[in-house]
């Protein structure tokens, strides 16, 4: 063999030995997570801080992370992870309620308290929703990691909503889920259910009067252009629940499990911060564009109106969420009752 080929064989035997070797040791995890918002959303930011840490404590791992419509849109992603094709997603009541009636709990107006603090409490600690909640999760191959806000839900239209006479003949966009049409037809409205992405255009075309969001969504999606009036009354936070694919979960490493779900609490202490200050600078940031805008705060009183008149929705929810939604819904009430008096002390 001449110098040429014993040159060329050792380039090849070089190839197939390193060429295999090096990239599987090279090789990193890679983990899918799909959000139900667009880049710089509460979910974005939620989704980043959690890659970070992850990739800093298992650092053979790469997360990438997926807006909404990139890989489908909410229902999409969360059958992709329930399939395992995705391992992690975000996955709110609004459309999840429709594999898992239960959940619906998290829709219910009035049941939260006003401080945050207590819900922190509760949606990190809760039986309800660590316990009972979970199992049902658990029988669509979800594992739930974490529940977390997005914020308050805030009204919008143009002309202020105080009462329910102000609610007649007047269409509220909602999410496809029908424990939402029934609350705010308890208020006298029409729900109209319209697709996210869809949304902006059914207010500017007059499809519908108002919608149902936290600052931060009215802002980044423009929503206040075509709106005049914010009511901030209370009603529920934004609840978005934090799942993985549970058969893909239970493949991994049981430090690798630790690991996730120590992060998991980690990301939701640190959204709660995060996601106030977000809807707070986006608050800012509309009415500086738009000083027109006005901001109502409802008075306890015409608050309370409200809270009356959707108390039969939760009867509606407890069908809905049959056999079990009796005791999640008693059982987080009690709860967050209980975490409101520990902390008032």
């Amino acid at each position: 063999m001449n110098r040429f080929l014993k040159a060329a064989a050792a380039v090849l035997v070089c190839f197939f030995v390193f060429g295999a070797v090096s990239p599987a040791m090279a090789a990193k995890q890679e983990w899918k997570f799909a959000i139900e918002e667009i880049t710089g959303s509460v979910q974005d930011e939620f989704a980043q801080f959690f890659k970070k840490k992850i990739m800093e404590r298992i650092p053979d791992t790469e997360i990438e992370i997926y807006p909404v419509g990139v890989l489908g849109d909410s229902e999409d992603l969360t059958e992709q992870t329930m399939n395992g094709v995705l391992h992690f997603t975000m996955a709110s009541p609004g459309h999840l309620g429709t594999f898992i009636p239960v959940v619906r709990v998290f829709s219910l107006p009035f049941i939260w308290s006003d401080r945050m603090e207590v819900n922190k409490e509760v949606m990190k600690n809760s039986v309800a929703i660590y316990s009972l909640l979970e199992k049902e999760y658990e029988k669509h191959n979800l594992k739930l990691l974490g529940v977390f806000p997005e914020g308050w839900q805030v009204w919008t239209a143009n002309k202020p909503l105080r009462t329910p006479d102000d609610f007649r003949n007047f269409r509220m966009r909602i999410m496809g889920d029908p424990l939402l049409a029934e609350i705010y037809k308890s208020y006298g409205a029409n729900a109209v259910q319209v697709p996210y992405p869809d949304l902006y255009s059914a207010l500017q075309l007059k499809m519908v009067d108002g919608n149902i969001q936290p600052f931060f969504a009215h802002e980044e999606m423009k929503f206040y252009e075509q709106q005049d009036y914010f009511i901030d009354i209370r009603e529920m936070p934004f609840v978005a629940t934090f799942v993985v694919s549970l058969k893909w979960f239970e493949t991994l490493p049981a430090e690798q499990k630790k690991i996730i779900e120590e992060t998991a609490r980690e990301t939701i202490d640190f959204v709660f911060d995060m996601q106030d200050r977000m809807n707070s600078e986006r608050l800012q940031k509309m009415l500086k564009i738009k000083p027109s805008l006005q901001v109502i705060v409802p008075a306890p009183e015409e608050r309370e109106t409200f809270k009356k008149l959707s108390l039969p929705v939760r009867d509606t929810y407890v069908k809905m969420a049959e056999p079990y939604g009796k005791d999640v819904l008693e059982t987080l009430v009690k709860e967050l009752e209980e975490a409101e008096k520990k902390i008032a002390k």
